[in-house]
C-alpha cells in the first residue's frame, strides 16, 4: 500500500511567515488616514513616518504570532514598538544613545503630542505653525488607528471590527474639518476593507499568523479572488450611486427645524468659529496683492473693514467665541443698536456698495463697524453680541454684491475720559484672562500705565508704548515659541512682530488692567483706484484691538507701528498733539496699480478649505504607481530580448531555455528547479495542451541544451549562429509561451487566465527568483 506524504519543501512553505493579510489591514488604515491631509499644510510629514512605523509594528506583530505568542502580549509589544518609535523621532536628544527612553524624553513626547492637539484645536486648517508638534499628535493618533486595526482584525481574528477604527479615521473631514471626504480615500479604504471581509468569509483569517495555512484554503482563495474584487467594486459603486438619494435635513434651514437655542420661530444655529489669524499671516507673508474686496462710497475717506472679532482669550491664543445665530437674526435688514453705544451719540451715515472679488469667497461678511442697515442676498445671520455676520447656507458665495449703511459716531477724548464703568456682564466676560497668563504681562501693563488716570488714559498709554516709547519693530518673521510664552517674550525681550502680536498684546494687557478688550480682524484702509473704487487686497489684512467704553461702545485702537498701519485714530491723540509720523502716505491717498489675477482664496467659519489644490503627494503617489506598473514589465521585455540575442549557439539555447523557465514562473506554473532539463520539459508538457508539432520543436531545443551542457555536440564555429536556427529558436519560445498562457487554468474560466496573464506582464516574479 502506497502512502503519499507531504514533501519536505511543502511543509516548510506551510510554516512560512505570512504577514500579507496584516499588511493589507495596515494599508487599509493608512489610506483612511489620508482623510486627515487637510488638517496640516504638509500632510506627508506625518503620513510617511506613520506608514514606516506602522509597517514595523505590523511585521513585529506578525512575527510574534508566528512564534505562538499570546495575542495580548503581541498587542503590548506592538504598542511599545510604536511608543519607542515616537521617542526616537521626537526626543532622541533626551534619550540614552538616542534610542532608550528616559523620563525627560517621555515628558517631551507627551508635551509635543498635547501641544500639537492644542495647536490643531486653535488654528484653522491647514495648520502651518508648530509643525513638529502637530506631526507628533497626528502620528500618535494614526498609529493608534493602525494598532487597533491589527489587534481587532488579526490578533482577535475579527476583521469586521476593523470598521470601527476606519470609521473614526474617515469621520475627521466631516466632524472636525467640516469638509467632504475625498472620493479616492473613500474608494481605496472601502475596497481594502471589503477585501478583508471577503477573506474572512473564506475562513482564511483563522490561519493568519499561524504556523500552518491549509493548502486547500489557499487554492480556494485563489479561485475566488476575482469574484471578491468584482463584488467589492460593485458594492462601492452602489454606495456612490445611492448616497445622493438619501434625504438629508439642512440644519441651517429654518424650515427644517435646525438645532440651537435661537429665539422666535426656531432654526437657531450656534456657530463655533475657528481662528482666522492663520490665513491673515499667510497672506501678509506671501504678498500676492490678491484683490479680495471692492467698495464704493461717497464718504470723503476710506475706513477699516471688519470681518470678525476674537473675544475669547485662551491659554493658546485669541479666538472667536461661539456665535449664536438664531433664525430671527437675519442680516438682510435693519440692525440693532451696537452694544454700548448710546442712542443720542452724534455721527454721520455713509452708504457703501461692496463686491467680493472673483478670487475671494468668505463666510464672514466684510463690513464697516457699526452699521445701521444691510442689504445682502442669501442666508446671512448676525450675532447680537458682536454684530459680525456669518453665512449659514452652505458653501461660501462668490462675487457677492451687497449694500451697507454705516454709522460713524463722533468720538472725542472727552467722551472716553468721562465714560462710566462697563456693565457687569461686559466687564466679567471681556476682562477674563487665562489662569496661566504670565505675571510679567500684568506687571508690564501696570508699569506702562503708571500715572494714567482712568481706562481711557491707560489705553492711550498702552497704544503709545507700542507705537513709540517701547522700542517695538514691525516684522513678519516667524518667532520661536507659541501661546503665553510667545506673548510674554513679545512684551519683554523680543519686541518684534506684526499686527497679530501688537493687537493681541495690547488687548491682553488691557484686560489685566480691567479694561474690556478684544481683537478685531479685517482690513486696513483700502486704496482708491483711478475709477473711484476702493480696493482691499490680501496685503491689507489686519488685526487691531478694540476696547469698550460705556456710551460709545467698542472703540478701535492702533498699536501697530506707523510703517504698517499709518496714523493712530483721532480720538486717541491728545489735544494739540501732532499725528504720529507714518512711513507711507495715508491709505486714502495711496493709489496702486490694478493687481494681476491671483489664486482663489476662501475665508470660512469652518476649518476646512473648499479650494485646496491637489497636494503634491498625490502626484508622487501616481508616479509611484506608474513606475511599479510599468518598470517591471519593461525590464522583463528587455531581459527576453537579451536572452534571445547571443551569437553563440550554446548561449542561444541556454537563453531560450531560461526564457521558458521565466514564462512558467511568471504564470505560476510548476518548474522543478533542481531537476534535469528533460524532467523540466516533461513537467511543462504535462501542464499544457500542446500540439504534436510544438512538442517536437521543444524536443529540438531540449537536445541543443543537453548538448551544450553534457557533450560536444555543437559543431561549427561556436561564435556564429545560423539566422535560420535563431529564427526557429525564437519561434519555439514564442509558441510555447502562447501555449502556456492559453492552456493555463482552462477549468477556472477566462477570469483566472486573464488574472495570471496580467500579473505575468505587469509584475513578473521571475525577476526576483533566480534559476537553480
Amino acid at each position: 500500500m502506497t502512502t503519499t506524504s507531504t514533501p519536505a519543501w511543502r511543509a516548510t512553505e506551510d510554516r512560512r511567515w505570512r504577514p500579507g493579510p496584516a499588511l493589507l489591514g495596515l494599508f487599509a488604515g493608512w489610506v483612511a488616514l489620508f482623510a486627515w491631509s487637510g488638517m496640516v499644510a504638509e500632510p506627508l510629514d506625518f503620513l510617511v513616518p506613520t506608514l514606516l512605523v506602522g509597517v514595523l509594528m505590523t511585521l513585529a506583530g506578525s512575527g510574534l504570532r508566528l512564534l505562538g505568542v499570546a495575542s495580548y502580549a503581541v498587542a503590548v509589544a506592538q504598542l511599545l514598538a510604536g511608543l519607542l518609535s515616537l521617542n526616537v523621532i521626537f526626543a532622541a536628544g533626551q534619550s540614552v544613545f538616542g534610542v532608550v527612553p528616559t523620563p525627560e524624553s517621555a515628558s517631551r513626547v507627551l508635551y509635543a503630542i498635547s501641544n500639537g492637539a492644542a495647536t490643531l484645536n486653535a488654528y484653522s486648517s491647514p495648520v502651518e505653525v508648530n509643525a513638529t508638534h502637530t506631526r507628533a499628535m497626528l502620528m500618535a493618533c494614526g498609529l493608534a488607528v493602525l494598532l487597533s486595526i491589527d489587534v481587532l482584525g488579526i490578533g482577535l481574528r475579527r476583521p469586521s471590527l476593523i470598521a470601527l477604527p476606519l470609521l473614526v479615521a474617515l469621520s475627521v473631514p466631516v466632524s472636525i474639518l467640516r469638509d467632504a471626504l475625498a472620493l479616492p480615500v473613500f474608494i481605496g479604504t472601502a475596497l481594502l476593507f471589503l477585501r478583508l471581509l471577503a477573506t474572512e468569509r473564506l475562513d482564511i483569517f483563522g490561519s493568519w499568523g499561524s504556523r500552518a495555512a491549509g493548502n486547500r484554503a489557499k487554492a480556494s482563495t485563489d479561485r475566488a479572488v476575482g469574484t471578491m474584487w468584482f463584488v467589492s467594486v460593485a458594492a462601492v459603486l452602489a454606495a456612490l450611486v445611492t448616497a445622493p438619494l438619501v434625504p438629508v435635513t439642512d440644519l441651517f434651514d429654518p424650515g427644517a427645524g435646525g438645532a440651537g437655542g435661537g429665539s422666535g420661530s426656531g432654526g437657531g444655529f450656534q456657530l463655533t468659529a475657528v481662528n482666522p489669524l492663520i490665513r491673515m499671516r499667510r497672506d501678509l507673508v506671501e504678498k500676492t496683492h490678491t484683490p479680495l474686496l471692492y467698495a464704493e462710497t461717497r464718504s470723503p475717506s476710506t475706513s477699516y473693514i471688519r470681518t470678525t472679532v476674537l473675544d475669547d482669550f485662551t491659554s493658546e491664543d485669541w479666538r472667536p467665541s461661539p456665535r449664536n445665530l438664531p433664525a430671527d437674526n437675519k442680516a438682510d435688514g435693519v440692525f440693532p443698536n451696537p452694544p454700548g453705544l448710546s442712542p443720542g451719540v452724534r455721527g454721520r451715515e455713509d452708504d457703501w456698495s461692496f463686491e467680493l472679488a472673483r478670487q475671494f469667497a468668505t463666510t464672514w461678511l466684510p463690513l464697516p463697524y457699526p452699521i445701521r442697515e444691510l442689504s445682502v442676498p442669501g442666508s446671512w445671520r448676525f450675532d447680537s453680541r458682536t454684530l459680525d455676520v456669518a453665512f449659514v447656507g452652505g458653501d461660501a458665495p462668490r462675487q457677492l454684491s451687497y449694500k451697507v449703511r454705516s454709522f460713524i459716531p463722533v468720538i472725542t477724548p472727552a467722551q472716553l475720559e468721562s465714560s462710566v464703568k462697563a456693565t457687569d456682564d461686559v466687564r466679567t466676560s471681556m476682562t477674563r484672562v487665562p489662569r496661566d497668563l504670565p505675571a510679567i504681562i500684568r506687571q508690564r501693563a501696570e508699569e506702562v500705565t503708571r500715572g494714567a488716570d482712568g481706562n481711557y488714559a491707560k489705553a492711550v498709554a498702552l497704544q503709545d508704548w507700542f507705537r513709540q516709547g517701547g522700542g517695538f519693530r514691525y516684522s513678519l518673521d516667524q518667532r520661536a515659541g507659541s501661546g503665553m510664552d510667545l506673548l510674554a517674550s513679545f512684551v519683554t525681550d523680543d519686541r518684534v512682530g506684526y499686527c497679530e502680536q501688537f493687537a493681541a498684546a495690547m488687548a491682553a494687557m488691557g484686560r489685566t488692567l480691567g479694561i474690556p478688550s478684544r481683537v478685531a480682524v479685517g482690513f486696513l484702509d483700502g486704496s482708491t483706484q483711478p475709477d473711484g473704487q476702493i480696493l482691499y487686497t490680501s496685503d491689507d489684512r489686519h488685526a487691531w484691538p478694540e476696547m469698550y467704553f460705556s456710551g460709545v461702545g467698542w472703540v478701535r485702537f492702533e498699536p501697530t507701528p506707523g510703517e504698517r498701519a499709518g496714523v493712530t485714530p483721532s480720538w486717541t491723540r491728545q489735544s494739540g498733539e501732532a499725528p504720529a509720523p507714518a512711513a507711507v502716505p495715508s491709505a486714502s491717498a495711496r493709489t496702486r496699480p490694478t493687481p494681476q489675477p491671483a489664486p482663489t482664496q476662501t475665508d470660512t467659519t469652518s476649518s476646512g478649505n473648499a479650494n485646496i489644490s491637489v497636494p503634491w503627494w498625490s502626484v508622487i503617489s501616481l508616479v509611484g504607481v506608474l513606475v511599479l506598473g510599468v518598470v517591471p514589465g519593461l525590464l522583463r521585455r528587455l531581459q527576453r530580448r537579451r536572452r534571445l540575442a547571443p551569437a553563440s549557439p550554446v548561449h542561444l539555447a541556454e537563453g531560450a531555455w531560461a526564457e521558458l523557465r521565466a514564462t512558467a514562473v511568471d504564470l505560476g506554473m510548476a518548474w522543478p528547479e533542481q531537476r534535469s532539463p528533460r524532467e523540466q520539459a516533461r513537467s511543462v508538457v504535462g501542464q499544457v495542451q500542446a500540439e504534436d508539432a510544438d512538442v517536437v520543436s521543444l524536443e529540438g531545443l531540449l537536445v541543443r541544451v543537453e548538448q551544450g551542457r553534457y557533450g560536444q555536440g555543437v559543431t561549427g564555429d561556436p561564435g556564429a549562429v545560423d539566422e535560420e536556427v535563431r529564427a526557429g529558436t525564437v519561434r519555439t519560445v514564442e509558441t510555447w509561451r502562447r501555449t502556456m498562457v492559453e492552456s493555463l487554468d482552462r477549468g477556472r474560466g477566462w477570469r483566472g487566465t486573464w488574472r495570471r496573464n496580467w500579473r505575468s506582464r505587469v509584475w513578473p516574479v521571475s525577476l526576483l527568483r533566480k534559476g537553480q
